[in-house]
């Protein structure tokens, strides 16, 4: 096992980061985290606002997460291959702000009148743009931190404040519910009730404002370490030799591959409704999806620049630790996002299942949402800083020895947190009918002293977190040297892409998967607070033990992570030793 003792170490005046430049690239992590805490939560509004099913939700969720996954490698690609007087990254961060920031304040603006075929055609459109309008902000931006330092603890330090400074979205974001279903915020002209969708609407142009203005920040007082590389070289080939040159088994394999993508959209096609709908039709049509995406695939490989960009994702995917990287992401991250799709559903209909009615239910279980939402994002921004000390003192891969098992042990703390089951006669079903801010500051008092368990659970559980984008994006920063010293380019671009690829492919496979659990639990929208039991036995399975077997095998990859201090800075010596900048 290779070790990754860290020993005493003390960072060089040149390689520090200025408190200031720290700060700013964390504020681009206040913008790219705002899409992320608040879009999780908006989107429910597709089926409790705005009567879309959820399998149908699930999948407008997906195809814009696929789309997003697919252009990333672009984007990457060409920042990485950009030669400008701004640098390779600033112009993207600048334009993908703006444009993403303004694209979010009309993604939400639907309407129930319209109906939710419309309103689901929509809003899948305007998630397509704002996703590519985002990705030319996000992936610039991260590809920049990796370069900001060349010092193994400094690189994990950036990323600390900016796992901070990200928990400012997170801290506001888990009350989007109390507060839309208050009817003092957001109520209907005609009936006074509250109106959810209208509280959509209005929060929407509130974070594409943030949004744009904290993503143009680095772009505007960040200075690129490798602005000023040569100019790449031009790219050459013939069409027709790419084409001829795949071997039988690489077509083999991708048919294969694309026949199972073919076969996962198939559960969405209505055979039942078309004349042709018996097993070998379907089969046939699965072939023949196969065999489309294949063909293009080998005719977009033959383009000598595109082949190129193939190529570099395949480069990235022959570093060991990279993909082992990638795979840890995807399990620890995307268990929690699993998790975090049936928290919501559990709270409201487990929890607060002895609710008068399904409005109150909703009421209590946003603002109890809302208070374990914050406390979570206060624990996370205390913790970082335990967390880049860990890395320092133990090394960056065993301090995952200590964090991913104290996040298990929250995640199965929250099934006695769910018995805590809000009782029939409690005093909360009338306090809710109360209004203003002291009797809002008491609803969430009780509120805190009746459900104290699931607040506990928070700490632990954001020690997983925490530590996954703080110590890991660091890793990435040291892995860009590796692969200069082999190949001999800057590819922080690229890497940012893959990684955020597998990311972006794990929220899209999530929200497809959540949105099938929850249909598969037997949940019925019509039900309210009344869903059966089998219903609400499943939801707390599917949150409490997806993350802890997904964090369990990461744990088992992480023993073969071989990214020691030692090795970065025997690649950082030779680097400079190339550069004569020793």
């Amino acid at each position: 096992m290779a070790q990754d003792q860290s020993t005493h170490h003390v960072t060089v005046l040149k390689d520090r980061i200025p408190l200031f430049q720290k700060i700013v690239y964390g504020l681009g992590s206040m913008a790219n985290d705002s899409q992320a805490a608040w879009i999780g939560q908006m989107v429910a509004i597709l089926i409790l606002g705005l009567g879309i099913p959820p399998y149908i939700a699930g999948l407008i969720g997906f195809i814009p997460r696929m789309f997003d996954a697919f252009i990333d490698p672009i984007i990457g690609y060409t920042s990485d291959n950009t030669r400008t007087r701004f640098g390779r990254r600033r112009p993207y961060i600048f334009w993908g702000a703006i444009f993403s920031g303004i694209i979010y304040m009309f993604m939400f603006r639907l309407y129930a009148e319209s109906g939710p075929v419309f309103n689901g055609w929509y809003f899948l459109i305007f998630q397509i743009l704002f996703f590519t309008a985002f990705a030319f902000f996000s992936i610039p931006w991260i590809a920049l931190g990796y370069e900001m330092t060349p010092d193994y603890h400094e690189r994990t330090a950036l990323q600390g404040w900016s796992r901070i400074l990200a928990q400012i979205p997170w801290l506001l974001s888990p009350w989007c519910w109390a507060i839309m279903y208050n009817k003092n915020f957001f109520s209907n002209p005609a009936t006074g009730e509250a109106d959810p969708v209208l509280g959509i609407r209005t929060f929407a142009i509130w974070i594409g404002v943030t949004l744009l203005m904290a993503g143009v920040l680095p772009a505007i007082f960040i200075k690129e370490r490798f602005a000023e590389l040569p100019k790449p070289k031009k790219i050459t080939g013939d069409f027709l030799k790419n084409l001829k040159a795949h071997s039988s088994k690489t077509i083999s394999i991708l048919f294969a591959s694309c026949c199972v993508l073919a076969f996962f959209f198939s559960f969405y096609v209505p055979w039942k409704d078309l004349a042709f709908n018996s097993l070998p039709v379907r089969a046939i049509a699965i072939l023949l999806g196969g065999a489309v995406f294949t063909v293009l695939y080998l005719l977009l490989y033959a383009h000598p620049v595109l082949k190129k960009l193939f190529d570099d994702i395949a480069l990235t995917f022959k570093i060991k630790v990279f993909v082992k990287i990638c795979s840890v992401t995807f399990l620890i991250f995307n268990g929690f996002m699993l998790s975090s799709t049936f928290i919501l559903w559990v709270v409201f209909f487990y929890m607060f299942k002895n609710a008068p009615d399904t409005g109150l239910a909703y009421s209590a279980g946003g603002k109890m949402l809302g208070i374990y939402g914050t406390f979570s994002a206060i624990c996370t921004a205390i913790i970082i800083p335990q967390i880049v000390w860990l890395s320092k003192k133990l090394g960056k891969r065993n301090a995952f020895y200590i964090t991913i098992p104290l996040s298990i042990v929250g995640y199965a703390m929250k099934w006695l947190a769910y018995n805590q089951v809000h009782p029939a006669d409690s005093k909360l079903w009338e306090m809710l009918g109360g209004s203003g801010f002291i009797n809002f500051l008491q609803v969430c008092g009780f509120l805190i002293q009746e459900h104290y368990l699931l607040l506990l659970c928070a700490p632990l559980i954001v020690f997983g977190l925490g530590s996954l984008f703080t110590i890991l994006l660091s890793m990435l920063a040291d892995i860009c040297d590796v692969d200069e010293l082999e190949t001999g380019e800057r590819r922080e671009g690229m890497f940012s892409a893959v990684y955020w690829w597998m990311v972006k492919l794990g929220l899209a496979i999530a929200g497809l998967l959540g949105g099938a659990m929850l249909s598969g639990t037997g949940f019925k929208q019509d039900l309210g607070i009344g869903q059966a039991p089998d219903t609400l036995l499943w939801m707390r399975i599917y949150d409490v033990c997806i993350p802890i077997v997904t964090s369990v095998i990461a744990l088992f990859i992480i023993q073969r992570f071989d990214v020691t201090e030692e090795k970065a800075n025997d690649v950082r010596r030779q680097l400079e030793a190339r550069r004569g900048t020793r």
